[in-house]
């Protein structure tokens, strides 16, 4: 009984010695403060029989003593509350240890309080505004066993069922962890949630939409890490690396994200059940390449011709990086105007009609990031009217399946796709790291870059590659039918299969016309100019246990092989 008696003496001689510190903390900013502004008084009027020159000279001293000394008292005031938020954690502990008489088990819950606590100094140029000056928790309450679930949900997905799911998560996990993506706005955006649980390990985060909703919440992920290690390097290459690891809810039409890491096809009644989560928290942390798509137009673009450019390439001017006042991971922008000039267009031949009338492009250029694939030629095209009638009649597609059948009514428009032999050149980087010319086939119609092995709905179509490799794979189409055929019977033959051509970290893609291009299914309309591809950043994704299928990917990097 002795010794417990002394350990609770100590206990409430701590929180006293506390309560004394945080006094004393802010006692010496006063004094200080008064005792300077005091000071420069007296020195003012001590100044004021002397000359205006002398009274210009030390006026200038003054000044720069007075921002010294305000530096040092602001970096100490920020110790000195550094120093008190540590001692407010470990006197609540043992004061509560005290009251439940748990004494022995004090000590465990300083050191790990200790290590829970970390602190950054605020980052002026981030994206999302924050006080990262306070202290920064690392553990958060569970939902989930041991893990932190984080959903958003996007309601207007699914044909409807979205909202049902968004209110049938809020029972599984509580309200203050499902986020509507519908009702986002300024102050209210996926990166100022993700912000708070940054720094926790055991979180997870649940994306319920399509493809689409995914590159949203990967591309708040961006800020994030952005706002964190700001010019410290890339979250793959930090220590954040498996922090906020993805898992999906299927919701929208094709779902390639979700087949290739097996959370499904499309969605299935029992998503709704508690299994779910459970899935989630079983997931294996896997990785997923992003890649940065830069398109640097020959002459600008108007208002039309921007109107189905998507969202995740955002507009930008070449002055920007030129002057070195934003920096980007792409190459440089000189060296893509290299790329623009063709030989062959320096001494055209008469009645060429595919030769640009200038080789200077435009400062303008649109840049952005992606998950899954690239393409461009027929299918491209396809997409394109398929966008264009949805944008038309909404009321046509109310559900994925409505929205296969209006695809597939209008896939018969590629095959009067022209050729892109003599329309692109294409440049890949080869083992050295140099661009060469790839040779493209005469009746190639479709060239695809891709990512994942899942391609518009689930289809395999390569012979080779992975999602974390950092290559991506160029394969040339010459038919909707042959694509088909691949499509179809690639899974059982593998002999059907596309030959993969190149397997490369960069892709530049030369356009002499306009053409149909489309990322992670959004397309748009590219004229004449130049498409850069390059392998980004790699980020943390969540594979589901217990698939019940397989999209027949092949796993393992690949060297840059160029044929």
């Amino acid at each position: 009984m002795d010794d417990k008696d002394e350990r609770r003496k100590a206990l409430v001689g701590y929180r006293h010695g506390y309560e004394n510190f945080r006094s004393r903390a802010t006692i010496p900013v006063c004094d200080d403060e008064s005792i300077s502004l005091h000071q420069h008084g007296s020195r003012l009027s001590a100044l004021s029989h002397r000359s205006e020159e002398e009274d210009d000279d030390l006026e200038d001293t003054r000044r720069l003593s007075t921002m010294s000394e305000v530096s040092v008292r602001r970096q100490s005031i920020y110790n000195l509350l550094k120093q008190a938020v540590h001692t407010a954690v470990v006197s609540n502990i043992l004061l509560s240890s005290q009251q439940k008489s748990v004494i022995g088990e004090a000590d465990v819950s300083i050191d790990r309080a200790m290590s829970d606590i970390t602190y950054d100094e605020p980052n002026n140029n981030s994206p999302i505004k924050s006080s990262l000056s306070h202290p920064i928790v690392t553990t958060h309450p569970r939902n989930a066993g041991k893990y932190t679930v984080i959903a958003f949900v996007n309601s207007t997905s699914g044909g409807g069922k979205g909202d049902e799911i968004y209110k049938t998560l809020q029972t599984h996990l509580g309200n203050e962890y499902v986020i509507d993506l519908h009702s986002c706005g300024p102050g209210n955006m996926p990166e100022d949630t993700l912000l708070k649980y940054a720094h926790d390990p055991f979180v997870r985060v649940l994306a319920c939409g399509g493809d689409g909703t995914c590159g949203w919440i990967y591309s708040s992920l961006d800020q994030v890490w952005s706002t964190i290690l700001g010019n410290k390097g890339l979250v793959h290459t930090s220590q954040y690396k498996d922090h906020l690891p993805l898992a999906i809810m299927p919701l929208g039409t094709g779902n390639d994200l979700s087949r290739q890491y097996h959370w499904g096809p499309s969605f299935q009644t029992h998503m709704k059940e508690k299994s779910m989560i459970s899935a989630v928290e079983s997931a294996k942390l896997r990785w997923l390449d992003r890649w940065r798509c830069l398109i640097m137009p020959m002459s600008s673009w108007g208002e039309k011709e921007k109107e189905f450019i998507p969202q995740i390439l955002a507009e930008r001017n070449a002055s920007d990086v030129r002057d070195g006042t934003e920096r980007t991971s792409v190459t440089s922008l000189v060296e893509l105007e290299k790329v623009m000039v063709d030989e062959t267009d320096k001494s055209p031949k008469k009645g060429n009609k595919f030769v640009t009338e200038s080789n200077q492009p435009s400062t303008q250029f649109y840049d952005g990031l992606f998950c899954n694939y690239f393409s461009l030629g027929f299918d491209a095209t396809v997409l394109y009217l398929f966008h264009c009638e949805r944008e038309q009649n909404p009321a046509k597609f109310s559900s994925p399946l409505r929205n296969k059948l209006v695809y597939v009514e209008k896939s018969p428009y590629g095959v009067k796709t022209p050729k892109l032999k003599k329309r692109i050149d294409i440049f890949v980087n080869n083992e050295k790291g140099d661009l060469v010319k790839l040779k493209i086939p005469k009746d190639t119609r479709a060239l695809l870059l891709l990512n994942i092995q899942s391609y518009a709905g689930g289809h395999r179509l390569a012979t080779k590659g992975a999602a974390d490799d950092g290559l991506i794979e160029v394969i040339f189409v010459s038919n909707l039918i042959r694509m088909a055929a691949s499509a179809a019977a690639g899974p059982v033959l593998p002999f059907m299969l596309f030959k993969v051509r190149a397997q490369t970290n960069r892709v530049c893609i030369r356009t002499k016309c306009p053409m149909h291009c489309q990322v992670d299914g959004e397309p748009w309309l590219q004229g004449a100019g130049v498409i850069q591809v390059k392998f980004h950043t790699r980020n943390a994704i969540l594979e589901k246990t217990s698939a019940h299928m397989n999209c027949g990917c092949i796993s393992g990097s690949e060297s840059v092989v160029v044929s």
